[in-house]
This record gives structure tokens, sequence and C-alpha cells, in this order.
């Protein structure tokens, strides 16, 4: 889904080249795993997976399952508390915040992050990339769901973009998710914000990763393992899913 942001993966690159060969392996780029659970609070994912596995085994004992797709009253009334009105002080807040918990598991891909974000905007690049494909930064739905399903291609070693039926698909899933956890939906524009641009430059950075490893099978290999181990992380077992037309499903395996 993010991998057509030329000026933002152009800039990662150079990024992880400045640093030497060394720093270019996958592994050092991963660091934000840690960052994530602390500041979202909770599993949203796991949550919403093992809702999944719950109403899998209600149908196979014949139970009624209740309808997790909101309704077009509730839609409305989700939207408004999912989105949250930025703020380029906390942007800029967000971004030292990052790079002062990547300084200490990696200080050199810190200080390469932090020239990275003095050279403009990303989060406003990320945005004007995802609005043709009707998401929005300052959404937290739309952003989960951008991270969910890059996270999910590159488990499977791809950076695929899915059809937009899919994709809104996904958004229905994370908005269910993320109110449902109650949480999300009851947090400050701040909080929000914090959230939705971790995981926004972790989204480009893991869809950075697969497009460099495409040509190396051993490299691509290490970067589906890490972005399952990102997905524990947020509490969701990328192996226990499948990606359908109509989001994503509990893995029948």
């Amino acid at each position: 889904m993010m991998k057509r942001n030329v000026v933002i993966a152009a800039a990662l690159v150079m990024c992880t080249a400045s640093v030497g060969p060394a720093r270019a392996e996958v592994g050092d780029i991963w660091v934000w795993s840690n960052i994530i659970p602390s500041i979202a609070g909770t599993d949203v994912l796991g949550l919403h997976l093992r809702d999944l596995r719950r109403q899998d085994e209600e149908r196979a004992r014949g139970l009624k399952t209740p309808n997790v797709q909101p309704q077009a009253g509730e839609q409305s009334s989700a939207a408004v508390s999912l989105r949250y009105v930025p703020s380029k002080s906390r942007r800029k807040a967000n971004l030292v915040n990052i790079v002062e918990k990547t300084r200490a598991a990696d200080p050199a891909m810190a200080a390469e992050l932090q020239k990275l974000f003095a050279q403009g905007d990303l989060i406003e690049s990320i945005d004007a990339r995802l609005r043709p494909e009707g998401l929005r930064v300052d959404d937290v739905a739309d952003v989960l769901t951008v991270w969910w399903t890059t996270v999910w291609a590159a488990s499977r070693g791809n950076n695929d973009t899915p059809a937009r039926a899919t994709i809104d698909a996904i958004r229905a899933q994370a908005a269910v998710t993320l109110h449902g956890a109650g949480s999300m939906a009851r947090a400050s524009d701040a909080e929000k914000q914090q959230l939705s641009e971790v995981l926004l430059l972790q989204t480009v950075v893991v869809d950075e990763a697969v497009e460099q490893a495409k040509s190396d099978p051993a490299k691509l290999r290490e970067v589906s393992t890490s972005a399952r181990k990102i997905a524990r992380g947020m509490g969701m077992d990328l192996d226990a899913m499948q990606l359908t037309d109509k989001g994503f499903v509990v893995n029948r395996k």
C-alpha cells in the first residue's frame, strides 16, 4: 500500500545506507516493535482476533453470533470518535519521542532518523499518498488499516496493495476493533495522534524493508519473520488469520 511513496522510501534508503552496510540489515529497523505496545496501552488487534475466534467457536456450536459490523448510525459515531485534530507541535514532540526511544536500542539509527525528520513533514507526505486510497492520517481506524495490511503483506513476503473493496472491509474491522477495545475511542486527540504517527512511520519502514529485500530470498524471509514479531507485539498472531475480500478471518487450517 505504501510502496509508491517514492520520496519517503528514498529518504529511508538514504537513512539506512548512510550508517554503513551493517546498518542496512533488516534487524536494525524493527526497533519500533517495542515502542508501539507501550504507546497503545492495549493489544487492540489481539482483542479483535480473540473475538473472531469466539465467533468461530459459537458458529461451530450452532450458536447465534452477534453482528460485529457497525450499523449505519454507529458508523458515523465511530468515524467521529476515531478521528482527531492533528497538531504540528504534538507531531514534533512525537517524532522527538520516537528518536529518543530508538536511541536506547540503536543510537546510530536514532541519529539518522533525527536527520530524516528534519528534512520535512513525513506524516503530511504519507497523508498525500493515502488520500487517493480513501484513507487519511488523522483517523486512527484508517491508520490501523494501513498498518495492518502492510504488516500482513510483509509477513507473506510482499508489499502488494489489496483491492479497494478489501481495504474498505479491513477499515470497517479496524473501526470495530478500536471501538471494542474502548480505550482508543475515548482517547484524547494527543493520544490518537501519538499512536497514529508511530504506526504510520513503522508502516513505511516495514514496506521499504520488503522493497529492499525482494531480490534476496533470505533477507525477505527475515522481513517476514520480523513482521510477525511486530504483530505479536500488538497481540496479533498473523499465522492464525487469513485475508479475504471481506477482510481478515480466522485461519481454519
